[in-house]
């Protein structure tokens, strides 16, 4: 059975999931959302989404992304999402928004991975990342066996408290979100004009001009890939974040997550 996987990613651990789903199953495409949203998006036989965690609901780009699937019910459609502290309402708004298209989700997953979140604290020290993503793999392999057998059901960690302040606190996110954006990111002097936040950034929301330092706009998607991948550290968030711990997962590179810009 021939499988798509769109995936979502500002650090690589939503993309290390679909790459790791893709190499335990037989003919699987992956194809960024960001890069879905430019052209057509083709029904399969087999369709997963993979996308993190954002305010205990979908990133933005992701319900947009939603908006725009084909109406036709694929023979297994399954989602699968990564978080740092919680789901919260992740499953059940998504799973709103697959009905709204008209559209069933067969099977969701969750698998807990390294909290990155920079206005939240960003990521903890190394020996503890290194723990949680050691205990990930058990998860993602469970869940592949799962996706093998066309397994339905919500197999996703649930939490009655998050779930139900999940949504209200997503909608609270999307309205932060819609008036903020980018406006709280600058580089500092250690940049070196590499350019990387600007290749790195799923909507070309970051302008790097010759012989200036790059610029945000307001269509900032919060996935903080600019942050995290910038090899200087030079890619700040407000004022508390110069000494803040910078995280991508180890077997993503930083290749794997410009396939928008190629």
């Amino acid at each position: 059975m021939k499988t798509v996987i769109y995936w979502f990613s500002g650090t690589g651990n939503s993309f290390h999931v679909a790459r790791a789903i893709q190499e335990g199953l037989d003919d699987v495409e992956l194809i960024s959302v960001a890069q879905a949203l430019d052209g057509d998006i083709e029904p399969s036989q087999r369709t997963g989404l993979v996308f993190p965690v954002y305010a205990w609901g979908p990133p933005a780009i992701v319900a947009r992304f939603i908006e725009n699937l084909p109406s036709d019910t694929p023979d297994y459609l399954f989602t699968v999402v990564t978080y740092g502290g919680a789901p919260g309402s992740t499953m059940s708004i998504t799973r709103r928004m697959l009905k709204r298209r008209g559209l069933v989700l067969n099977a969701g997953f969750s698998v807990k991975m390294v909290e990155n979140y920079p206005p939240m604290g960003g990521a903890p020290e190394e020996k503890k990342q290194r723990k949680i993503n050691d205990a990930a793999e058990t998860e993602i392999a469970q869940i592949i066996t799962l996706i093998r057998e066309d397994a339905s059901g919500n197999f996703a960690q649930k939490n009655l408290f998050f779930s139900l302040i999940g949504c209200l606190a997503y909608r609270f996110f999307r309205m932060a979100l819609s008036r903020q954006s980018g406006s709280k990111f600058y580089a500092d002097d250690k940049c070196s004009f590499c350019g990387i936040c600007a290749r790195v950034c799923p909507v070309q929301n970051v302008t790097l001009l010759d012989g200036k330092k790059p610029t945000w706009s307001n269509r900032c998607e919060q996935c903080f890939a600019c942050f995290h991948w910038c090899p200087e550290k030079a890619v700040q968030y407000g004022r508390k974040t110069v000494d803040m711990i910078r995280y991508h997962h180890p077997e993503t590179l930083l290749n794997d997550l410009m396939i928008r810009q190629e």
